[in-house]
């Protein structure tokens, strides 16, 4: 009876473990051609290395017996084992003959060469199959199973049969935590089209035969920081502390022109705590209060943030009602609303957020792609309750009712929105992350992001100055991005550039990148450059002294943008999150642009995204084509996916 392959990875465990050696000093020993994955699989019995001389290598070393690993060198034996390794990814364990007699597993091994050599009919192959099961204690095939995953093409060789079983693994991933379940359950015969049907295309008839929903009240975009703004009611309240605020503001700008940075020590501590309580209070965006020794005197902004804070006039507050409740009926609509299809999750902290989301879901749902569709989607910037634990009640009931999520990534996000994510990628729905980048003419981020380094180099030394000529050994991947991306915003004419600034203005928050420059009378020139170039809409050059900041800070929030990207594709903590229902680990789609996020939407609405199997050492991958994102997960760590298999499959646990 020839060796098993459990066998040999007990005798090359039990070797170097007498050896006292890891495996991975065990593949530093070995050198090239041997990786730490070799002696894992090997030992576990689970695959051999692809090349012949690898496992002599390992052996060797070792001093394992030549008559245990000596098979495994022979084409034919390899053939069956190739075979072994695509069962066990079939049925999502390990298969072996190691414990049937020796007459048995020589029957076997005849069946698996006859299988791969002789040319049948699907009846015909599928009962040889089957008969070859028997000897692995694997569950017959059912004809749907063998018709719709295998047919008689598995049979033109081992590849061709892994081939076959890749793309069951591809459906099954969307649907099972392990390809044990999977198995299981799809090879139960009439069950197998009732699994699938989650799979399948859907019709949108039913969206294209909706009414088109006009029924919300557009806020404009100048009005809508006004549903950033406590109520109107609550404001009228305030009226006297915020005066109060306002003045002592007003008042510590003027002493900071006249004596400089010391002139908040001129007040007392008492008085500054309580100007720092009231600081809080009305939600300041001054970065420290007036007790923190961090806090630097900045007059400009200081008249910014009184003119912020202060009481707003009749009239104000007559237009922020107005707006408020323009909003709050939006709120009845969204409540009551036919249907609701997509939601977007994000943080509203200053009024550049407003206007970053309303524009992105303007746009996307106005795409060509979708708006045939019909779409009902709850825009945040359109709705407004005064009511914290309304909010939140009103937020959860949305994610609920909505079929997808478009989260908005942004500089910094919040526990909030993270959570809104995670609520639903644990109910089984797609959740979008659309993430900003820094996009004009020639200008790309992700693009150049995506660059190898040696493209980097070559389009540095091609774009920059004499000193680009060389490559600079000590620049990773992030600084040759941003090298680059500052050399093409250089270049840049003074009417293009304003153009980009009005653009991504808000995604970016300009304003708020204010304290990167670090001259206080530049950072006020900077702030009123932007005012007259977004909110006067007027064309201003800047001068060749501040051109300079301004374009690191673009540079430094696109290199920030595209490394968020990376986290949420990559390692991101949200990124796959169990559903709770099935077991099954759902991942994020990471979009870049208005485009791609709405042919994900469409793709999700008509269930036609389309995806490729990535099997890795420790996982299988299931990536969507369009943005490279992971969208479903299996681990190969046995514990791990013993279990899920104990703790997600429903009560169907079972012996096969």
């Amino acid at each position: 009876m020839a060796v098993s392959l459990q066998e040999l990875g007990d005798q090359v465990q039990a070797a170097r473990v007498d050896k006292n050696i890891t495996q991975s000093q065990l593949a530093e020993e070995l050198g090239a051609g041997v990786n730490r994955s070799n002696i894992a699989h090997l030992e576990q019995g689970l695959r051999i290395p692809s090349e012949g001389e690898v496992l002599s290598k390992i052996c060797r070393f070792l001093g394992v017996p030549q008559k245990y690993w000596q098979p495994f060198t022979d084409p034919r034996y390899r053939k069956r084992l190739e075979f072994e390794e695509a069962l066990a990814e079939l049925v999502g364990r390990p298969v072996t003959l190691r414990y049937v007699d020796e007459q048995a597993d020589s029957v076997a091994d005849k069946e698996i060469e006859r299988y791969f050599s002789n040319t049948r009919t699907e009846k015909q192959a599928l009962d040889a199959l089957n008969s070859i099961l028997v000897y692995y204690g694997v569950k017959p095939m059912t004809q749907e199973f063998f018709t719709k995953y295998l047919g008689v093409d598995s049979a033109k060789s081992t590849s061709a049969f892994m081939d076959r079983v890749r793309h069951f693994q591809m459906d099954a991933i969307r649907l099972f935590s392990t390809f044990r379940e999977a198995y299981r359950e799809m090879n139960v015969q009439g069950q197998l089209e009732l699994l699938c049907a989650p799979l399948v295309p859907r019709n949108v008839d039913n969206y294209h035969g909706r009414e088109p929903w006009n029924d919300i009240e557009v806020v404009p975009e100048d009005r809508l920081p006004d549903l950033g703004y406590i109520s109107a009611k609550v404001a009228r309240t305030e009226k006297t502390e915020r005066e109060l605020l306002a003045s002592f503001l007003r008042e510590l700008a003027d002493k900071v022109v006249e004596r400089g940075g010391l002139a908040v020590d001129e007040y007392s501590e008492k008085k500054r705590r309580k100007m720092g309580s009231l600081l809080r209070k009305f939600e300041s965006r001054l970065e420290h209060d007036f007790t923190s020794p961090l806090f630097a005197p900045d007059a400009n902004a200081l008249r910014r943030e009184a003119d912020s804070i202060a009481p707003k006039a009749d009239k104000d507050l007559n237009r922020i009602a107005e707006t408020q409740e323009q909003a709050l009926r939006n709120l009845s609509r969204y409540l009551s609303a036919d249907h609701l299809d997509v939601y977007v999750a994000t943080s509203m902290r200053v009024d550049a957020d407003f206007v970053s989301v309303n524009r992105f879901t303007d746009q996307l749902f106005s795409h060509p792609d979708i708006k045939p569709l019909h779409l009902r989607y709850f825009n945040p910037t359109q709705s407004w309750i005064d009511d914290r634990v309304a909010k939140g009640l009103v937020e959860a009931l949305m994610l609920r009712r909505s079929s997808l999520t478009v989260y908005m990534a942004q500089k910094s996000d919040t526990f909030g929105k993270d959570s809104e994510a995670s609520v639903a990628l644990g109910q089984g729905k797609a959740v979008i992350v659309f993430v900003p980048k820094l996009e004009f003419t020639e200008i790309d981020s992700e693009r150049i992001g995506s660059f190898a380094r040696p493209d980097l180099e070559r389009a540095i030394s091609d774009e920059g100055t004499e000193d680009d000529k060389e490559p600079d050994p000590t620049m990773d991947q992030d600084a040759l991005v941003a090298r680059l991306l500052n050399l093409r915003l250089s270049k840049l004419k003074p009417d293009d550039f304003c153009e980009l600034i009005r653009r991504h203005w808000a995604d970016f928050d300009l304003y708020g990148e204010d304290v990167r420059i670090a001259d206080l009378d530049q950072r006020e020139i900077y702030r009123k450059w932007l005012d007259t170039i977004i909110k006067s809409g007027k064309d201003k050059g800047l001068p060749a002294s501040l051109r300079h900041h301004v374009i690191g800070i673009l540079v430094a929030v696109a290199v920030r943008f595209e490394a968020r990207a990376k986290l949420f594709k990559d390692v991101h903590p949200l990124a796959l999150q169990v559903i709770v229902s099935t077991g099954v680990l759902n991942g994020m789609l990471v979009a870049r642009s208005i485009d791609a996020c709405a042919k994900l939407i469409e793709s999700l609405i008509k269930n036609k995204l389309e995806f490729s199997l990535l099997p890795e050492v420790n996982n299988y991958r299931l990536i969507e084509k369009s943005t490279h994102s992971t969208a479903r997960v299996i681990s190969r760590h046995t514990l791990i996916t013993n279990g899920f298999a104990a703790f997600y499959s429903h009560g169907r646990m079972h012996s096969e």
